[in-house]
């Protein structure tokens, strides 16, 4: 039996359809993987993905911007073409997703061309795709809600409204959809009522998880934050504004992922004008993600400082909190809908901070500070969660009952 995972985005830089696309694989599906190139950085990591699963057929829709300069050229052109005209007149010829995201339409080319007998959609560029790749092909369709993708931009706004045209077209044709969080099914819920939508928490394998606590002195108490790429509307500026408050080199913060130099210039004048020193802020560069765990146990504390700028922000739980607990990082979290719901029903593994405030953060890293032994008991609290709850062993087995009800 086939299946046919599409993505707007390559593997590396998509690890919730890379985990599905491994767990179908292993369970004796024919799996095949369209996917886009959109990240530079995820390019040698991509490579490193297909040479160990051979056994996954890896179809790339879309131009590379380097290797393919030329057709990368006219695909932006022509993005910019349709952003025109949806612009002008709305969402003729499916203007809407064309104007959204660049290689909508080689990925609905692709995705046709194979028959299969199960599409499943990641991002919103694959929804087309699937919906229209089933219906071609008679077979079934899923799509994931890693975003609540219409609360990603302002309320009113031209790619607010794109992004509702394209959901309220093709999620009515979809056979089943899942979602990253208990939120974002129950805002989708909320708009799509005839639809059941199953969460699928973006948990990592057991296998990334360290053995045991790393023991390491107190101070400086050691931050670590992740992503694949650091940006200025992440919540870290406050970060760094609380480390302030204390003696120099008591409080370090590593970020790892992609950064501009613009950026990193930007924060490292930020820091100094904070009178922090260089050394209390260390940036790496992105890599495996079976690694980051390994990186993130040298650390206490695993920091989510998201700021619900747009609602999305507010509903989601993001990938790095779950890499935390593998990592037996005590949780440090900002006070989003969704991140206090997950601290209120997983107590003793963090704590909360409110958003945007240099005093609340002070005062968390204050109290850890002061209280070592809750600390520790936090960060061993997390990698037990992360064992015995929250890891893919065990949502991996929620994801492929659903598949076996559709295939069966």
């Amino acid at each position: 039996m086939r299946i046919i995972l599409v993505a707007s985005a390559q593997p590396a830089a998509n690890p919730r359809m890379m985990k599905e696309a491994t767990a179908l694989q292993e369970v004796g599906y024919h799996v095949t993987v369209v996917w886009s190139t959109i990240a530079p950085w995820a390019d040698e990591f991509d490579q490193l993905i297909f040479n160990r699963n051979p056994a996954i057929d890896w179809i790339q829709a879309g131009y590379h911007h380097k290797h393919q300069k030329i057709q990368y050229f006219f695909a932006r052109a022509r993005q910019k073409y349709w952003q025109i005209i949806n612009r002008l007149f709305g969402n003729v010829f499916d203007a809407s997703i064309k104007s959204q995201v660049l290689f909508s339409q080689e990925l609905i080319k692709k995705a046709t061309g194979i028959k299969a007998d199960l599409y499943i959609g990641h991002n919103l560029g694959a929804l087309p795709a699937i919906v229209k790749a089933a219906k071609l092909h008679n077979a079934k369709s899923i799509f994931d809600f890693e975003d609540f993708h219409r609360g990603e931009h302002r309320p009113g706004s031209l790619q607010n409204k794109a992004v509702s045209d394209v959901e309220d077209k093709y999620i009515p044709h979809v056979h089943r959809i899942t979602a990253s969080s208990s939120m974002i099914a129950q805002a989708y819920e909320n708009i799509y009522r005839d639809k059941k939508i199953i969460t699928i928490n973006n948990v990592f394998p057991l296998s990334f998880a360290v053995k045991e606590v790393v023991n390491i002195p107190v101070k400086p108490l050691k931050l670590f934050w992740f992503s694949q790429y650091i940006g200025k509307k992440r919540g870290l500026q406050t970060i760094l504004q609380a480390m302030s408050n204390f003696k120099k080199n008591e409080i370090s913060l590593t970020l790892l992922g992609t950064v501009s130099n613009e950026l990193s210039d930007y924060f490292k004048n930020y820091i100094s004008v904070l009178q922090l020193s260089t050394e209390q802020l260390i940036f790496l560069v992105p890599v495996e993600e079976s690694t980051i765990p390994e990186i993130a146990s040298q650390h206490h504390i695993g920091i989510c400082s998201e700021i619900a700028h747009i609602e999305n922000r507010d509903l989601c739980l993001t990938n790095k909190l779950f890499m935390y607990l593998l990592s037996g990082n005590a949780l440090l979290l900002s006070n989003t809908k969704a991140q206090q719901s997950f601290l209120n029903e997983y107590t003793d593994i963090g704590m909360l901070f409110e958003q945007k405030s240099v005093e609340s953060i002070s005062r968390a890293l204050q109290f850890y500070i002061d209280h070592p032994d809750v600390l520790n008991q936090h960060r061993f609290n997390a990698l037990q969660l992360a064992k015995s709850k929250l890891n893919w062993d065990i949502e991996s087995v929620k994801w492929l009952n659903l598949i076996n009800q559709l295939t069966d």
